[in-house]
């Protein structure tokens, strides 16, 4: 497996804010190894660490489709899924997802600033136990939620938006003053759910970054949520309101191209 990268945005907002917040973004580990990420959050020093999504292996193994897929899609979506479940059966245990790589990422993280974590699509079916650590370990689980923090003079309302029955939620969270944080795992919600809000920034993952992209700027081939070639798959959009992140992990058998796996880091700045 490659070594990850570092992906710097900064970001400039209207709010008072005393010197510059760092703010790590973790996404899609599905329970892999990540000592080379863990290295790279302490090398960055960030003000806090959030992680938003697929940490845990806790879903229905088998393909989903959502209805706009047709025939093709549903192909590729099983394809893909099928080949990388017969391959990893080749693969050696320690390169295998196991709960241990992702409660020993966490214990580690939290050690370096503060963590705000919230679900994706894979932690449909967590376990009382996932509770249990999550409260042991201090870190801040935002499932459908949000919490006021005061870093650095800037008063923020970070919220972690869950994959089902989230509109309650989002109505709530948007009517929210101060500068608002949107952890959501899907990026392809953003236009139809959150665009038009004061949302300030949506940081996502889910995307995986395509798997398989032309040049490092290209679109991914395979989009989860989006499909083919989705426009989403990774980087900063919607003048900045929106960062994708291409995750921290690799879930199948095939390798990235073009597609390092990434630690992202968000400065937030004073506005002009």
């Amino acid at each position: 497996m490659s070594s990850p990268i570092i992906t710097e945005y900064s970001i400039s907002a209207d709010y008072p804010i005393s010197e510059p917040i760092r703010i790590a973004h973790v996404s899609d580990l599905h329970e892999r190894r990540a000592d080379d990420i863990l290295e790279l959050l302490r090398q960055s020093a960030p003000d806090m660490i959030v992680v938003t999504g697929d940490t845990f292996e806790r879903y229905d193994n088998r393909p989903q489709y959502d209805f706009e897929h047709r025939p093709v899609k549903r192909l590729i979506v099983s394809t893909i899924h099928y080949t990388n479940h017969l391959l990893t059966c080749f693969v050696p245990d320690d390169k295998k997802p196991h709960t241990k790589y992702a409660k020993d990422f966490l214990h580690e993280a939290v050690k370096i600033a503060p963590v705000y974590l919230s679900f994706g699509n894979h932690e449909q079916k967590l376990r009382d136990e996932d509770y249990r650590f999550l409260i042991r370990e201090g870190i801040t689980l935002l499932d459908n939620c949000d919490t006021c923090v005061n870093i650095k003079g800037l008063r923020m309302q970070i919220g972690g938006m869950s994959s089902w029955e989230y509109e309650d939620f989002l109505a709530d969270f948007k009517a929210k003053k101060g500068f608002k944080l949107l952890l959501c795992h899907h990026p392809e919600r953003f236009e139809p759910f959150i665009m038009d809000s004061d949302i300030d920034l949506t940081l996502s993952g889910h995307t995986h970054g395509g798997q398989f992209r032309i040049g490092n700027r290209g679109r991914g081939f395979f989009v989860p949520g989006q499909g083919l070639f989705g426009c989403l798959a990774h980087g900063c959009f919607y003048g900045g309101r929106l960062i994708v992140s291409s995750g921290c992990s690799n879930t199948v058998v095939c390798p990235r191209v073009c597609n390092p796996r990434e630690l992202v880091l968000v400065t937030l700045t004073k506005g002009d």
